[in-house]
């Protein structure tokens, strides 16, 4: 195991306590050679330090660790949130049951919250001093009420719970986590429901969460299967950030002690699911490639390791409740030999009886493996989340200030005399040229790839080329990334391009099961985008589907498409229906895509300002390092905090499918009998009347229309999702451009104030200081020595993997 979290910010509080008092005794140094007029300087300086160490040593001391449970659907992650809490207190179901977010906040003392929230059909209030079985009950009613009432009130605002407890894994940790650390559990809402305005507040906290991803390893069904697949990738992507703060467990896996020969195929299950996973999250975030591929992914069954912590529980009743259910449900999974010696009424097993199961349940849960993994987890990524932000901050409000006053004062002091002076002021000249080259050379490079990808897209969008402005952004990303410093970056680009691929499959998800449904015959909307999509919309959706099957726009003629004539008033009716009925399909897809393409291209924006984030990142560093080189008297910094900031914003992108077909006025000629008298000529030869029949054709109107297939119709949507994405791409390209030129611009200000700082402590020295060479030689020069020292030191405050060197 790596080294535990403590320690980690253990040194860097060390650390940085030791840069307070280098700080103090360089000042104290310098204070007794300077004039009086720079003590104010030094003393504002000082304050702001010993404000920066305060807030450091604070966050450093008390830092929020934030555990939050999503999965897959019907995985047990309230299970688990029970399990790490070690006690049945929140509400589990075979069904979806997490509706809304529940924040678990450890405290010694118990009590419950529920949100007042818009048009909430439960009771809201607070709790003190509540028991776990009143915590369940009353999240069970407020959560039911809300599932059940959600489709009539599509506005009804999802239930928001916060529980004060003192859960279980907190006693684990404490011993591994600075001494002020305050832990909290958010058990986020099932697919269903993470799209309401409330819940996707609470989801914007897990950024700086570690998030535990359950997966149900008792579903067999491959289609089934497939599916949870993509709900895990769209978790992630909700989640946001990089999959390595995130553990991922095969919940349930107890499924497999039923097969005779469960140790193969349990661990059949488990290399299939981990390759699975890893290749699904590599091919949809290919930015995260290399921390896909050194995911822990671990086994578990989460209710029979809660079961055995509540056998031990010293209430009774509680414990004999706990031995029914483990007797009943994990039967199997306790060893023959134990089993035989249980008394047959569980209320009569005896301590050490309850103690031979727990212990059993607990080995073979995977329970042990399962908090060995999770304390790892959290000593490497912890300090990950916390510590380099909070180093930035410090630099931000005192380090870089100190940094630079000290090494431009001293070096300004070192050239004051009249020679050095107007010599240094020609440097500075000089260094302002060679910055403002540096800096626009570097600018340029950066920016040249994204222009030409502007101009392409503009020259597409106005059909002077072929070419897909789509490819050549890619192609142009991967080039730029083969240049140093921007080939450090790996595939951390590709978010910028790969967003087609995830609109793609997000709209061919949807239409697929679409057409399925028409074609079959049977209506069957599941589908991962689908489950976050408002249920009154898919309902009426699944209600139009239904009506056209019912019209007879199904198999055969839903696969193959038909001409069809209307002749009677009957079948115009009929077919006037169909029509209409899909252009109502047109309707409801398209309010549907806007829900499902509003949440993926939230998803990819997210994506893309990462992405950006990383580009800038890389071009700052190398910007500060040839800063330094061409003026190492200077103490340039780019604070990345400052400068890097993605701004403007995406627009959104819409589309408007159509699939109705065009009904022409025709006509046909219907054949009719006709009885008419004639008067023929016998063989006596004389005339007589005769009824005749005769076959005569009259013209009548008919309605014609070429029906589509769904084939056809999927064809004409993939078509109009091309004509769309132009004005998406278009936006990209604008936005990034503006991006770049808002980092230049803050660049360009930086480095200008940093060398106008450095001017005014040169004339100021230049009028205030006086001194001979011996002077300069035995006290300046070593001071100037110190203050390169001091920003070395300062400098070796940041984070590393295990902590700081």
């Amino acid at each position: 195991m790596s080294q535990a979290s403590y320690r980690v910010f253990e040194k860097v509080e060390v650390r940085a306590q030791l840069l307070g008092q280098y700080w103090h005794n360089f000042q104290v140094e310098i204070t007794k050679h300077l004039p009086d007029s720079y003590h104010p300087e030094i003393q504002e300086l000082s304050s702001k330090l010993e404000q920066a160490l305060i807030t450091l040593i604070e966050k450093l001391r008390q830092p929020t660790l934030i555990l939050a449970t999503t999965g897959t659907t019907s995985s047990g992650k309230s299970t688990l949130i029970n399990l790490l809490c070690g006690a049945e207190i929140v509400p589990m179901a075979v069904s979806e049951m997490s509706a809304g977010a529940v924040t678990i906040e450890y405290s010694q003392n118990k009590s419950l919250i529920i949100e007042k929230t818009p048009g909430a059909l439960w009771e809201s209030g607070e709790w003190n001093n509540i028991s776990d079985e009143e915590i369940y009950q009353r999240l069970h009613q407020v959560m039911i009420s809300y599932i059940d009432n959600r489709a009539k009130q599509p506005h009804l605002a999802c239930p928001q719970s916060l529980i004060y407890y003192p859960f279980r894994v907190f006693d684990k940790l404490s011993h591994q986590l600075p001494r002020g650390v305050k832990v909290k559990l958010l058990d986020l809402p099932g697919l269903s429901y993470v799209g309401d305005t409330g819940n996707l507040s609470v989801i914007k906290q897990c950024r700086q969460a570690l998030c535990l991803v359950t997966y149900n390893s008792e579903e067999n069904d491959p289609q089934k299967t497939r599916s949870l697949l993509l709900e895990v990738v769209d978790q992630v992507k909700d989640l946001g950030g990089s999959p390595a703060r995130m553990l991922f467990i095969l919940n349930r896996i107890d499924a497999f002690r039923s097969d005779n020969n469960w140790p193969e195929s349990e661990m059949r299950f488990v290399e299939n699911t981990i390759k699975n996973i890893k290749a699904e999250l590599i091919e949809q975030l290919g930015e995260y490639t290399q921390e896909i591929e050194n995911l822990k992914i671990i086994k578990l069954s989460t209710w029979s390791a809660l079961l055995s912590l509540q056998i031990q529980s010293l209430d009774e009743n509680y414990s004999t409740i706990a031995c029914e259910k483990a007797d009943k449900n994990f039967n199997g999974l306790i060893e023959a030999n134990i089993l035989e010696d249980l008394p047959r009424k569980h209320s009569n097993w005896t301590k050490q009886d309850k103690q031979r199961v727990a212990d059993d349940l607990w080995k073979k849960s995977y329970a042990e493996e399962f908090e060995e993994y999770l304390m790892e987890h959290i000593t490497l990524h912890f300090p990950k989340l916390v510590i380099p932000q909070a180093l930035d901050e410090f630099n931000v409000a005192a380090g870089n200030s100190i940094v630079e006053w000290a090494v431009q004062t001293t070096t300004a002091i070192v050239n004051s005399s009249q020679e050095q002076y107007n010599q240094e002021c020609e440097n500075i000249k000089y260094i302002r040229e060679c910055l403002e080259k540096f800096l626009q050379e570097n600018h340029a490079n950066l920016k040249k790839p994204f222009v030409q990808i502007d101009e392409k897209i503009k020259q597409a969008i106005n059909e002077e080329s072929e070419d897909d402005p789509i490819l050549f952004l890619e192609d142009t990303l991967k080039e730029l990334q083969k240049i140093p410093p921007y080939d450090e970056l790996g595939e951390k680009l590709s978010a910028l391009y790969q967003w087609r691929r995830a609109l793609g499959k997000g709209i061919q998800q949807v239409l697929g099961v679409v057409a399925k449904s028409i074609e079959s015959g049977k209506v069957n909307l599941e589908s991962t985008n689908l489950k976050k999509v408002d249920f009154s919309k898919v309902k009426l959706l699944e209600n139009n589907l239904n009506r056209l099957i019912n019209l007879g726009y199904t198999g055969n003629l839903a696969k193959n498409g038909e001409t069809r004539e209307a002749k009677t008033e009957a079948e115009k009716k009929s077919l006037k229906q169909l029509n209409q009925e899909l252009n109502e399909l047109s309707i409801h897809l398209n309010i549907i895509m806007e829900d499902i393409l509003g949440q993926i291209v939230n998803q990819e924006k997210a994506r893309m300002y990462e992405a950006v984030s990383e580009l800038f990142d890389c071009h700052i560093v190398h910007l500060e390092t040839g800063a330094h080189s061409i003026a190492p008297n200077i103490a340039i910094k780019f604070p990345e905090s400052q400068i890097k900031q993605v701004t403007g914003s995406l627009g959104d992108f819409n589309l408007n499918f159509e699939s109705g077909f065009v009904i022409t006025d025709g006509t046909w000629q219907e054949s009719v009998i006709v009885e008419t008298e004639k008067r023929v000529w016998y063989h006596w030869l004389w005339l007589a009347p005769k009824k005749i029949k005769e076959i005569t054709y009259e013209t009548r109107s008919s309605d014609n229309a070429q029906i589509p297939s769904t084939e056809e119709l999927l064809d004409n949507w993939n078509i109009q999702v091309k004509i769309a994405e132009p004005t998406l791409v278009n936006q990209i390209g604008e936005w990034l451009l503006e991006q770049i030129d808002c980092l230049n611009k803050k660049i360009d200000d930086i480095q200008t104030d940093v060398i106008d700082r450095y001017q005014s402590r040169l004339d100021t020295a230049y009028q205030k200081i006086t001194f001979d060479y011996e002077k300069q030689k035995n006290i300046w020069e070593p001071m100037q020595e110190q203050a390169k020292n001091l920003s070395t030191e300062f400098s070796q405050l940041k984070f590393e993997d295990g902590g700081t060197d």
